[in-house]
């Protein structure tokens, strides 16, 4: 997707920077879908730019509202904050939104983790009086990790979370794992929480694309993760190899070969003498990742925490088509394990070059898996589920008679902004691109 190259507000329809979008009129209900992210490759931006013409296609009429930041500095970043939720405030009132779809990740809202940039977003919906519905990605940092710094993270961020809950009429998260977590702590204000799993934010790989070539590619798609578990990885391909299995690991996807992540992939292969096994391709296109995921004989989710309804990577993977292994962990998803979805290897070298192995040395497993990945994909992780989702806690924070009191109003009091707005400019009102 197309990003802006300053802090930006959207309002012309649900894809930023375009020019031709979707309508912002009609007789849905007005979504205006807030975020910010701090790359130009955001999953969470493309993630809620996909949901809201999935919403638009469901009846709604979105709007999308993001900044893109830029300053990294404390004191230029609140300037910049300033200046958004500023113009944020005035074209919510202008666009007179339904309600608010507010995309929170804590890191993207922080300062060195600490996340000091909720509040004046908070305090700018506050303003507008319109209902909030929260879409909660990560949204705080575990206690037991990165040392003092992951202390003062988690607890920063678990602060602001009272206030971002307090805040909301409604809350959508994307693990079970993080409802029971949201539900159990007694200091969080109480609110529905609806569950949708992460959808692959990728278009579907082209017809033709196979794997082939006489060394086959494992590919990972989300390397860089701090949990990646890259040692584990690399002792399995190292006693496939001394086995006498020559494969190629092929990290697919952000950040590259010239990261930090990357160095460190390297480093252990190089100890491991995997040099020539490694193999780097991205970042990407959209369809150009699709399409070399779907060029792998086996995709890897390597996360050590195991495979998570809350990663896009795994959305991505299984909607590809090709067969995926997991390693087992204290998050695994219970039920992309039950339905046999992922081959699940146990947590250690040797189990993972096992399973890696007989997928490799199976053609028809291979075949077999991947299609139930695929199956499982269009049936629990889709857009269509996250959708359905949203629009019914959508008709539970915004009642039919109230959704028509509000269309009312807000058809009165903008005849009166565009005589006002006419008068002032000279002709019509004017929208912000």
């Amino acid at each position: 997707m197309t990003d802006s190259s300053t802090p930006s507000i959207s309002a012309a329809g649900a894809r930023p920077g375009t020019g031709a979008a979707h309508p912002a009129g009609g007789d849905g209900t007005r979504v205006a879908v807030i975020g910010t992210s701090t790359r130009v490759l955001c999953g969470v931006r493309d993630h809620a730019t996909l949901l809201a013409e999935g919403l638009e296609r469901a009846g709604a009429s979105c709007s999308l509202y993001w900044c893109s930041r830029k300053e990294r500095a404390l004191r230029a970043a609140a300037s910049e904050f300033r200046a958004w939720t500023r113009e944020l405030e005035a074209q919510l009132e202008v666009e007179g939104a339904d309600v608010a779809l507010l995309h929170y990740s804590a890191f993207s809202y922080s300062h060195r983790g600490v996340p000091v940039f909720v509040h004046p977003v908070l305090s700018a919906l506050a303003r507008a009086r319109i209902p909030v519905l929260s879409v909660l990605h990560e949204f705080v940092y575990p206690w037991n990790y990165a040392g003092w710094r992951g202390k003062v993270w988690a607890l920063s961020q678990r602060a602001l979370l009272i206030e971002l809950v307090r805040a909301s009429a409604g809350i959508v998260v994307t693990e079970d794992l993080a409802a029971r977590w949201l539900a159990s702590r007694f200091w969080l204000p109480r609110r529905p929480v609806a569950v949708a799993p992460v959808f692959s934010n990728l278009p579907q790989p082209a017809a033709h694309v196979r794997p082939a070539g006489s060394e086959p590619a494992i590919g990972l798609f989300g390397y860089a993760y701090e949990r990646a578990a890259a040692p584990l990885v690399l002792d399995a391909l190292a006693i496939l190899r001394r086995r006498g299995i020559h494969v190629r690991l092929r990290l697919l996807g952000a950040p590259g070969a010239s990261s930090a992540a990357a160095n460190e992939w390297r480093e252990g292969a190089r100890l491991r003498q995997l040099d020539e096994q490694l193999s780097f391709l991205g970042p990407l296109p959209a369809q150009e990742l699709s399409n070399a995921l779907a060029a792998c004989e086996v995709l890897l989710v390597s996360d050590e925490s195991g495979p998570s309804s809350r990663k896009g990577t795994l959305a991505g993977s299984l909607a590809s088509g090709r067969p995926v292994v997991a390693i087992d962990g204290p998050r695994s998803w219970r039920r992309v394990v039950e339905t046999g979805a992922v081959a699940l290897a146990q947590p250690h070298a040797g189990a993972l070059a096992d399973t890696l192995q007989e997928l490799l040395s199976d053609t028809r497993r291979r075949e077999s898996l991947g299609a139930r990945g695929r199956s499982f994909s269009e049936r629990e992780t889709s857009l269509n589920v996250t959708v359905r989702a949203v629009t019914e806690l959508l008709a539970d924070v915004l009642p039919p008679s109230s959704q028509d009191a509000r269309s009312e109003s807000r058809r009165r009091s903008r005849r009166g902004r565009t005589c006002a707005s006419g008068a002032r400019n000279g002709g019509a009102p004017q929208r912000l691109r």
